[in-house]
């Protein structure tokens, strides 16, 4: 019984002196979560670089002298190596700011001048020149395909006769238009097809055989994306006649649902990805990058696979494209002393273009290797919602330095001094140029004059002014860039015609075709015009503004229709007499009391 009470003394003992070791280990598990959020601090401003930047340096190593003539043009560019179309006439399409209302639009302008009775002029353009909210549409189309790989034959005599029925090529010809639609061909198919060819064209320039040759050689490449451009119209019809197979169905649906689509709330959702959380409070990965990432999903990565695609994975038979951002940063010189002599073009305030020769002057970078999404919301970046897009300047290895980019809007909304560039850059090469501009600026409202409290009720936390002066900006800078881009290019406006496509043209008497809501007064019919402006800079848009903007699309190629044929009467034509094009000049401007003095 005593060694019994010695061993229960010795227990309690030891368990005496045990409490203090536990007590020990707490102190050291409370003093641990300090010193491990110290590390995190500390983690923090070495991972901040990573996802900073997403540009690549310029590579060493050089194309190869003699490159595949399907392959080896690249289109982010301002110098064409490769026309479409007429072959005499350079067709710049330029695309401007203003969210998913912008991006609609343009896709709506596209889609219609793609579909017209007489020649498929999307297919004539050979620059898209965009910003913002029209990059989404300019850039899309830049890396899709048609459902079908169509040669345009509007300047040749076509006999249709020469394709049998066994034959892999589909001649069409539907008034005054007339085409081949060309499907895959094995290499004995291919040398076949093209003696039809020689024998079935016939009547043509040698610059436009030669373009219908290339053209037939595209047919044979794979386009990176595997994504198509088609429109609501066609994808309508197609199911109907039972032609939407499987493959065109998984290849995602027509233009206008994706240039559509909730973006805001995809991106919101895009937040919540447990990747997402942790780059974004660990790593310099921002707003802008989940952006970027929410279009890549939708828009511009490979279909079915996934993978991002690159400016290099643009469709060599499309425009050139060149999206528009403003440069954020401040001015500096390089280190190098052979590089300082360099003039400082870039400066804060100015275009920066996500093209080949910006990203070689400027930045020593490739931008063949950086991602289609990383330009395009560059271009869409817009003020206090996104942050900047951020590219490394490799110019200099020993003096490291970055340029920071956002909204092109900000610069230039509607493409026009890019479009000014490609002009110079291609100069006395056309007979005619065709500049047209889809401008989807709305007039700002303004706040009411009934109301003595022109604040909202987030403006009590955030004053929202700010937004009204950057839309009286845009007013003011629009008009402006128009009569620049015309003055810039005076020396050949004999052979310039200029195409502004905007709601300006809609009469404002025209009377608006969406129902009315539960608040509008049944006695105060709504105009057109005012649904119009009424239409948020924002990447999404309802149905009721889709409706406005298609109505609107009608009406405005309604009443340019001169202005349309005139166009049209140039593309058709190989030798079009400039004199006799001049009284029909006029019907192309949008005021031109203001614009001919030009």
């Amino acid at each position: 019984m005593r060694d019994a009470s010695k061993i229960a003394s010795i227990n309690n003992k030891d368990l005496i002196l045990i409490q203090p070791n536990r007590l020990m280990r707490r102190k050291r598990q409370w003093i641990g979560l300090p010193l491990l959020s110290l590390c995190f601090l500390l983690i923090i401003p070495g991972c901040s670089t990573q996802y900073a930047y997403w540009n690549s340096p310029k590579p060493a190593i050089i194309s190869p002298p003699f490159p595949d003539v399907t392959s080896a043009t690249r289109h982010a560019s301002f110098k064409i190596a490769d026309d479409r179309g007429n072959q005499d006439v350079l067709v710049l399409l330029a695309l401007s700011g203003g969210g998913s209302r912008a991006a609609y639009f343009a896709a709506r302008v596209m889609t219609t001048l793609q579909h017209d009775s007489d020649l498929d002029i999307l297919k004539e353009v050979d620059v898209i020149s965009s910003v913002s909210g029209g990059s989404l549409a300019g850039a899309y189309y830049a890396v899709t395909e048609d459902p079908e790989f169509v040669i345009p034959v509007p300047r040749c005599r076509l006999d249709c006769e020469v394709f049998t029925g066994q034959s892999k090529i589909a001649c069409q010809k539907t008034g005054k238009k007339q085409q081949l639609v060309i499907g895959k061909l094995t290499a004995e198919e291919k040398k076949a097809a093209q003696k039809d060819l020689r024998k079935a064209i016939s009547g043509c320039a040698a610059k436009e055989w030669s373009y219908i040759e290339r053209l037939f050689n595209l047919s044979q490449t794979k386009v990176s994306s595997n994504r198509i451009w088609i429109s609501r119209d066609e994808w309508d019809e197609r199911t109907k006649k039972g032609l939407l197979n499987l493959n065109l169905r998984f290849r995602r649906a027509h233009v206008e649902d994706l240039m559509s689509r909730d973006y805001v709330g995809r991106w919101v959702q895009n937040w919540f990805l447990p990747t997402n959380i942790v780059r974004y409070w660990f790593t310099a990965y921002d707003r802008t990058d989940i952006m970027a990432q929410t279009l890549e999903d939708n828009l511009f990565d490979t279909k079915n696979l996934g993978v991002p695609l690159k400016f290099g994975d643009l469709n060599p038979e499309r425009p050139y494209l060149i999206l528009n951002a403003t440069d954020g940063t401040e001015a500096y010189k390089p280190q190098m002393q052979e590089l300082k002599t360099k003039s400082q073009k870039m400066h804060f305030g100015s275009v920066i273009t996500f093209t080949d020769e910006d990203f070689t002057e400027h930045l020593n970078s490739d931008i063949y290797q950086l991602h289609v999404a990383r330009g395009v919301m560059a271009s869409a970046a817009f003020p206090a919602v996104f942050s900047y897009v951020t590219l490394k300047d490799f110019t200099d290895e020993n003096d490291e330095r970055y340029h920071h980019v956002f909204d092109g809007g900000n610069a230039d909304n509607l493409g026009l001094r890019s479009l000014s560039r490609v002009i110079k850059s291609n100069p006395d090469r056309y007979k005619h140029i065709i500049v047209i501009l889809v401008d989807a600026f709305v007039e700002p409202p303004g706040k009411s004059s009934k109301n003595p409290e022109p604040r909202s009720s987030f403006s009590h936390i955030l004053d929202m002014n700010f937004m009204d002066s950057f839309d009286a900006l845009l007013k003011s800078n629009r008009q402006i860039g128009i009569n620049e881009f015309l003055k810039d290019n005076i020396d050949i406006q004999d052979k310039l015609t200029f195409w502004h496509i905007t709601f300006d043209k809609v009469d404002e008497n025209t009377i608006d075709i969406t129902p009315l809501s539960y608040d509008d007064n049944p006695l105060e019919l709504k105009t057109l015009r005012e649904g119009l402006n009424h239409i948020e800079t924002n990447l999404h848009i309802s149905d009721n503004d889709k409706a406005r903007i298609e109505e609107a699309v009608r009406i405005i190629f309604r009443k340019d229709g001169p202005c349309l044929e005139r166009i049209k009467k140039i593309l058709l034509s190989e030798n079009t007499d400039r004199s006799g094009l001049a009284q029909k000049r006029d019907a192309c401007l949008l005021r031109p009391d203001l614009e001919k003095k030009f």
